[in-house]
């Protein structure tokens, strides 16, 4: 009913007239009705704007780091010769048993560490910048860090642990935009075979070179196994992580998996 409308019947009714605040609370309600269905659209359109501004400044800082790190790396680096890298992916399962790759990555071994050379995030380009300038900052930062938290004694004792133990990357978190490195104990001096110390479940040769799989006690119900090659210096060419069922079966839960040797001349 329009305004028109509603006058002809007010005329024409023989009721008590009735107040003249009548129209106005009728068209103010009209307005209010009318406020309320525009409402929702303007706060979609103010978080689509925050949103797009969020993303602007998280892609900035990213350029920035990314830009930090490149001068800070080409100014104080030592160069170091690298005799090869492991293009390696790292996979994802679900519980039926389907898989999904969360990353690819180029890396080195370093006195027993793997050391990451680059690395992407498939389908997100943007995550792989993020993750690409966390990669490039956390570890400048921890460094930094420690020359203020971290007395010269404790630094040697961190070192002599490092000299007697193999690390690897073992996967990312949730978002993939953080690696999580970790570090087992080597091998007795008296094995021939294996790098890390634990349970030998087997050898595999990955890629063409000899691997030695041992497998450890990961978390309160999994385990891990790592199949290191000597000739490579104990580089991890795959790991596996593993859950337990309640039926007393394990799950494979994530893997490493190395792709290809790039030997450097």
């Amino acid at each position: 009913m329009n305004d028109t409308q509603l006058d002809e019947i007010l005329n024409t009714w023989t009721a008590p007239q009735p107040p003249p605040s009548l129209r106005e609370t009728v068209r103010a309600g009209f307005a209010a009705a009318q406020e309320r269905k525009t409402f929702p659209n303007v706060r979609v359109h103010w978080k689509t704007a925050l949103a797009s501004m969020a993303r602007k400044c998280l892609l900035a800082a990213a350029i920035l780091g990314v830009l930090g790190f490149l001068l800070i790396a080409t100014q104080a680096s030592p160069t170091i010769p690298v005799p090869y890298t492991v293009d390696s992916e790292f996979l994802r399962y679900a519980e039926d048993g389907s898989s999904k790759i969360e990353m690819f990555s180029t890396s080195y071994e370093l006195n027993g560490a793997e050391i990451l050379r680059s690395r992407s995030i498939p389908d997100r380009p943007f995550g792989t910048a993020i993750g690409r300038a966390l990669d490039a900052t956390l570890p400048l930062w921890s460094r930094l860090m420690a020359r203020f938290t971290v007395d010269a004694g404790k630094l040697e004792r961190l070192r002599r642990a490092a000299r007697q133990s193999v690390g690897a990357i073992t996967g990312c978190d949730a978002s993939c935009l953080v690696l999580e490195h970790h570090f087992l104990a080597r091998a007795a001096a008296s094995s021939d075979t294996a790098c890390i110390g634990g349970a030998i479940v087997g050898s595999e040769t990955i890629l063409n070179y000899p691997t030695v799989g041992v497998q450890l006690r990961w978390g309160r119900n999994g385990r891990t196994t790592w199949w290191t090659a000597p000739d490579l210096g104990c580089f991890a060419l795959r790991i596996t992580t593993e859950e337990k069922q309640p039926d007393g079966t394990y799950r494979l839960v994530s893997e490493k998996r190395a792709l290809r040797v790039n030997m450097n001349p």
